[in-house]
């Protein structure tokens, strides 16, 4: 199997705990202040990323996007829009969890009710940590975003209803096709059950090393979802006439994107690695998040 489907156990004793929370959320703010009392009761010191300090009244941590790179384990407490922004920086190293106080929650699977013992397994360096894949991205002549890390997908959309786009794609450099779409969806499997999901792009087990390429309303409906092997470099540019078109990385970091500068979205050299909830499963999370097989009336 893949590095994607590689499971483990992480055996350490952490040091240092990073902890960030949805700070729009009561819940997440009240169950983020048990953990770090719990952890300056253990002796373990709890590092609060910046955003979150404030509303948990804890010391002035580090932004969020370098949280992961100061800290032995990250614990999230929100949904997953909080977990991409707190996990874009996140090293290998540094494993994560998401304890769900959020809404859908796929990247956050930890039952809120169960995190003082998520963190007493994490404390004690048992639990199992799986590596997701991530995209690297490159956008020609830009070092905003270039070099950054997607979990879920990198798009390429307009900013408001307009024309249509017309976007090219190479794989590998040899060219895929021209779609006429309202936008391009790559997708890593984690990120088939978000916007390429609602995009009408396949559910992909994160096993597997595959890029989804998926066309936002296409025109041509010979243009379908396409999944290829995740080594595979893909390179996506618009054609000139496009205006107000942006990049954007996990639906959070965007760039206005000029017709005819290339995006080159390959496989990152550095996976996330997630805890995960070992009673839980990929096909139990689509069940319950999804309601399938679930019998109205």
């Amino acid at each position: 199997m893949g590095r994607s489907a590689s499971v483990g156990k992480w055996q350490r004793r952490p040091q240092r705990v990073g902890v960030a929370v949805k700070v729009s959320s009561p819940d997440a703010v009240a169950l983020g202040r048990r953990l770090l009392a719990e952890l300056n009761r253990r002796g373990v010191e709890g590092v609060v990323e910046a955003e979150s300090a404030v509303a948990l009244g804890a010391a002035l941590g580090p932004p969020r996007s370098a949280l992961g790179g100061e800290v032995d384990v990250v614990l999230v407490l929100g949904g997953d829009g909080t977990f991409l922004a707190v996990t874009r920086g996140c090293p290998t190293r540094t494993p994560v969890a998401g304890i769900n106080l959020g809404t859908m929650g796929f990247l956050t699977e930890h039952a809120p009710d169960r995190a003082l013992d998520l963190l007493e397994s994490v404390l004690v360096g048992e639990v199992e940590v799986e590596q997701r894949d991530r995209l690297c991205v490159a956008v020609e002549s830009s070092s905003r975003v270039s070099g950054q890390f997607a979990l879920n997908d990198v798009t390429i959309s307009k900013s408001a209803p307009a024309r249509v786009l017309t976007i090219l794609v190479e794989v590998e450099g040899e060219f895929l096709s021209r779609y006429r779409a309202d936008g391009l969806i790559l997708s890593t499997p984690t990120g088939s059950t978000a916007y390429n999901l609602s995009a009408g792009g396949p559910i992909v087990h994160p096993a597997l090393e595959a890029l989804l390429i998926t066309p936002i309303c296409t025109h041509d409906l010979s243009n379908r979802p396409l999944a290829v092997p995740l080594t595979l470099p893909v390179t996506a540019w618009v054609e000139a006439g496009a205006e107000d078109v942006y990049v954007t990385l996990d639906g959070q970091i965007g760039l206005p994107l000029q017709p005819g500068v290339k995006v080159t979205v390959s496989r990152a050299d550095q996976p996330l690695s997630l805890i995960r909830e070992p009673s839980s499963s990929f096909f139990a999370i689509l069940h319950k998040k999804l309601k399938w097989g679930e019998r109205e009336g």
